[in-house]
């Protein structure tokens, strides 16, 4: 019996020997794993290609077209160079009624930009994109998610809406409420007064006084009838 033990001891301490004897040399090959430790993960390594995509790039380039979320486009609307912030976008986070819609601790009033013709027709596109799926296209509430049974949907031709400040909606926009999502993610700040200006426009569109509207028009109106 304790001829089979010393062998055995024998060869363990010759194998842990061995073994020992090997740290810190260099091998040609790859050495033999027992237990990884999760050493080979899937994962990117910093200035070390990527085997996962064929061009060997961990980090996909942007979507062209896309803007990334805290800059604002500095050629307007309309740029086609919205991937390359050194050219055509800048920092917005600022604590500025432009970027929050808050004045002080309150709401603000008023569009802190030039309406144009320009601006209300972003601001209709983004609207159609963006709201009528449940505002529908006046502003009624009764989009087509409605038939879907989302039902808690407010009208934006609602009086207390119409008195709202702008600065109140622009906050919405940004960060929801009740059951709308936070659309700042994906609403450009320079979009989100867009919209409120045309907002603005189709609530006067659909709740303005015949008597209001210039001689011209009501005669045309009239004409019409």
């Amino acid at each position: 019996m304790l001829r089979y033990f010393f062998s055995a001891f024998a060869l363990i301490v010759i194998g842990v020997v061995t073994l020992a004897g090997f740290r810190g040399s260099k091998m040609t090959h790859p050495p033999i794993e027992i237990f990884n430790d999760m050493d080979h993960q899937p994962k990117f390594n910093p200035q070390h290609p990527s085997s996962f995509w064929a061009d060997g790039r961990a980090a996909r380039k942007p979507i062209p077209g896309t803007v990334p979320i805290g800059y604002t486009l500095k050629n307007g609307y309309y740029s086609t160079h919205a991937n390359n912030v050194s050219e055509s976008a800048q920092f917005t986070n600022q604590p500025d009624y432009y970027n929050t819609g808050i004045m002080g601790e309150v709401y603000g009033d008023g569009i802190p930009v030039e309406i144009t013709e320009a601006l209300l027709k972003r601001g209709q596109q983004r609207y159609d994109i963006n709201c009528a799926i449940c505002h529908d296209k006046t502003g009624t509430g009764n989009g087509i998610i409605k038939s879907y049974g989302l039902t808690t949907i407010a009208t934006l031709q609602d009086e207390r809406i119409r008195k709202s400040p702008d600065g109140y909606i622009f906050s919405v926009i940004t960060d929801g409420k009740n059951t709308m999502g936070a659309y700042g993610p994906q609403i450009a700040v320079e979009d989100r007064w867009a919209i409120i200006a045309y907002l603005r426009a189709l609530q006067k569109s659909q709740g303005v006084k015949v008597a209001d509207l210039p001689q011209a028009m009501q005669q045309e109106l009239n004409s019409i009838q």
